[in-house]
């Protein structure tokens, strides 16, 4: 998930950026990977969503905001980075880089003070070595928490109402760690 450090919404962000480079040239913006490993310990975090009972239970489990350690060191850019891309601008996309773009574009990394990738996933390489690296708490994505979970309550409704599940099932499914 993109996490914005400033501002409140990915347009926010993609105006700031253009303000670093000339926008004309830009084609991409790459985000450096920041890695939340699943076997650190959740942080309960309590948000007063009386209002709407659903975003409420919807909160605990939504894992982005369960998890707020991760590892100390960001990846560079183009190693484990994403990108948003105008497709139009790009030759050939790859999976953690632009490898080519239309001549005259370039690809703007973005500072990690204006926005990193936070990657949820468990250890590299199986067992549980990578709970030993150094880590930080990072909480930029909980002024976002909130309206995240109301949204994915209004999309769960949605969701269980086409679908003729109950909302409660759903949850019951929603990906818990081990």
């Amino acid at each position: 998930m993109i996490v914005p450090r400033r501002g409140y919404n990915y347009s926010q962000l993609i105006e700031q950026l253009d303000t670093l480079s000339n926008k004309k040239k830009i084609g991409a913006y790459s985000l450096q990977n920041a890695f939340f490993y699943l076997q650190w310990p959740d942080v309960r975090l309590t948000y007063n969503l009386s209002y709407y009972p659903l975003a409420e239970a919807v909160s605990q489990q939504l894992l982005m905001l369960r998890k707020t350690r991760r590892r100390s060191r960001l990846h560079p850019h183009k190693q484990r980075s994403k990108y948003i891309c105008d497709p139009e601008k790009v030759v050939e996309a790859g999976n953690h880089f632009i490898w080519e773009m239309m001549p005259g574009y370039n690809t703007l990394s973005t500072p990690s003070h204006l926005a990193t990738l936070h990657h949820y996933r468990v250890c590299e390489f199986g067992g549980n070595q990578c709970v030993k690296t150094p880590s930080v708490m990072d909480k930029s994505i909980l002024p976002f928490g909130e309206s995240l979970t109301v949204s994915v309550a209004q999309n769960l409704e949605n969701f269980s109402e086409k679908c003729h599940s109950s909302v409660s099932t759903i949850l019951d499914k929603m990906y818990t760690t081990p």
